[in-house]
């Protein structure tokens, strides 16, 4: 699996003959993360996303067999990087709240190459039932499994066991990621590194004690 999301398609032509079927698909596929981002799977449109690869709309059912099709590669491109990244993370976090920087930097750095992809993360339009929401209902478990495991870690550290303790502080801190993520995508001149910093600045300021 890979370790990074596909990347933004490059300024040479997708349609021109001579370029590897492997390669083609990449090309495809970051074209279509975008589309199904902005405008959701249902808005979506198989015709731009060909028409901003430079090829012919029957290329992609071939290659993809349908939009469905399409769509489910785009999440597994999008989805198993983030989560290889963020379980690698989860391994090294200790139960400081410092150390959950690691998960933020996972994230930033999974989507540098591709950020419009948090976006088909929350898509509230995919289907609700079939591969797609299957899929999707598992990244997100793992998802949460990653988020609760280190509340549950945290919260131990301090004597408190209650799982609804553990269960609210990972809401908590899923809302605190998807702030970030959004407030990032506003600001694209903002490297990964950068916002990992930043929000390392952030965390610092909220735990020192407050002096006037």
């Amino acid at each position: 699996m890979s370790s990074g999301l596909v990347g933004a398609p490059g300024s040479s032509a997708i349609g021109t003959k001579g370029v590897p079927r492997a390669e083609r698909e990449q090309q495809i596929v970051a074209v279509a993360v975008d589309e199904f981002a902005e405008r959701g799977y249902a808005g979506a449109s198989m015709v731009a996303i060909a028409r901003h690869a430079g090829i012919s709309k029957p290329l992609i059912y071939q290659y993809f067999g349908s939009k469905d099709g399409l769509y489910l590669v785009c999440l597994h491109h999008v989805a198993g990087a983030l989560l290889e990244r963020l379980e690698l993370a989860w391994t090294r976090e200790d139960d400081s709240v410092l150390s959950r920087i690691n998960t933020l930097q996972a994230v930033f750095e999974a989507l540098e190459p591709q950020r419009s992809a948090w976006k088909l993360l929350y898509d509230a339009s995919m289907p609700q039932t079939g591969e797609i929401a299957e899929a999707a209902a598992e990244y997100r478990d793992r998802t949460l499994f990653v988020a609760a495991s280190g509340s549950e870690k945290f919260l131990r550290a301090r004597g408190l066991h209650d799982p609804g303790d553990a269960s609210a502080l990972s809401a908590v801190w899923m809302g605190l990621v998807d702030s970030l993520v959004t407030w990032w995508l506003a600001h694209p001149e903002e490297s990964a590194a950068e916002m990992t910093e930043r929000c390392r600045r952030l965390i610092v300021a909220v735990l020192s004690p407050f002096s006037s």
